[in-house]
């Protein structure tokens, strides 16, 4: 809640700026003193007229203090507002605002301000949000690892060799299920923190692409999946190269897991001195529009009987970085028909 910034303040509390006043007084003394001592001297006025300019002192002194406290008075009451927001915000209320009437000069540092306490407010939502979450799903596959270990460890001898075996595959499962959430959760919760993206550089975006097909190449071989890969002329993108091989990399893998056992995947690319394109279609399950419409909200999973499961974080990690480099991701989709997921890209 914004507090109100308007409220008036004493000008020149506790006297913190009265050096201002001394300093532009004794100025103000001191010039139409020498003015009349160069103008006895070497202009030849006489001595009355000269003495009698030390009048001028008690009207010049009084009008510098009106100007002097007009213009330092306004600017007290801006850095007053400066003040109330960084203690407000020290105190824990980061939905504290500046307001930009009247800020004049000080304008910039007033968003400046805005700007961090907003990214200050996500930061700790995220991390509410991540901490509800993160609870929740992760109490899935640890009750399963605990349960199947207990069982094992209580009725080892008793259990027959194959049923050991399926128990031990089971928390293997669960286990990896349980890295990869926690490290999605994490890769999450830092992009959607993020404002600004850092450590960009020029690179070969195609090369990329190929890189992260090798990487999945033993999930699409276990599948007999025929990937094809772009023959254009390779793309160079300006950007973190580190964020962008999370979408790709979360985009194939989806891509995998809902195309059945024979289907194909198609990347394709296009690009312009505006901006970039790669389109990464499957011949998969596809979806309805209902479930288009949520894909990228966290945790949201497409349970089909190609692939129940997942954790629901991959799309939001590669919306939300597609977001922080300028530019989107859009879906073409339909039931049967696979889907089409299209990276959209800015030069910047």
């Amino acid at each position: 809640m914004d507090k109100d910034n308007n409220q008036k303040k004493p000008i020149f509390k506790n006297w913190k700026m009265k050096w201002v006043y001394s300093v532009g007084i004794v100025i103000v003394v001191g010039g139409v003193m020498a003015f009349g001592l160069i103008a006895f001297y070497f202009f030849d006025m006489g001595r009355d007229r000269a003495i009698s300019m030390v009048y001028m002192v008690l009207p010049l002194i009084l009008i510098y203090s009106i100007a002097i406290r007009g213009a330092l008075g306004g600017m007290e009451q801006r850095m007053h507002k400066l003040s109330d927001g960084i203690e407000a915000v020290t105190e824990g209320d980061l939905n504290y605002r500046i307001e930009l009437k009247d800020a004049e000069e000080y304008e910039k540092v007033y968003e400046g301000f805005n700007r961090m306490a907003e990214e200050l407010s996500r930061t700790r939502q995220e991390m509410v949000d991540f901490t509800n979450t993160f609870t929740h799903e992760f109490k899935t596959p640890i009750t399963s690892i605990n349960g199947f270990a207990k069982l094992l460890l209580e009725k080892w001898d008793t259990i027959p060799e194959g049923e050991r075996r399926e128990y031990l595959d089971l928390i293997a499962s669960q286990s990896r299920r349980l890295s990869e959430l926690s490290q999605k959760s994490l890769l999450l919760s830092k992009v959607n923190a993020m404002q600004i993206v850092t450590d960009r550089e020029k690179y070969n975006l195609t090369e990329q692409l190929r890189s992260c097909v090798i990487l999945l190449f033993q999930d699409m071989e276990r599948k007999n999946i025929e990937v094809e890969l772009p023959e254009e002329e390779d793309l160079y993108y300006y950007g973190n190269r580190e964020l962008l091989e999370h979408v790709w990399i979360n985009l194939l893998s989806n891509a995998v897991k809902y195309t059945p056992e024979g289907g194909k995947i198609t990347i394709t690319q296009s690009g312009d001195n505006e901006g970039l394109a790669v389109t990464i279609r499957d011949t998969g399950v596809g979806m309805d529009e209902e479930t288009q419409s949520h894909i990228f909200e966290k945790y949201y999973r497409q349970d089909t009987a190609v692939s129940p499961s997942g954790n629901g974080i991959g799309l939001s990690v590669a919306a939300r970085i597609a977001e922080l480099c300028g530019g989107r991701i859009t879906i073409e989709s339909s039931v049967g028909g696979g889907s089409a997921f299209t990276v959209e890209l800015k030069n910047i």
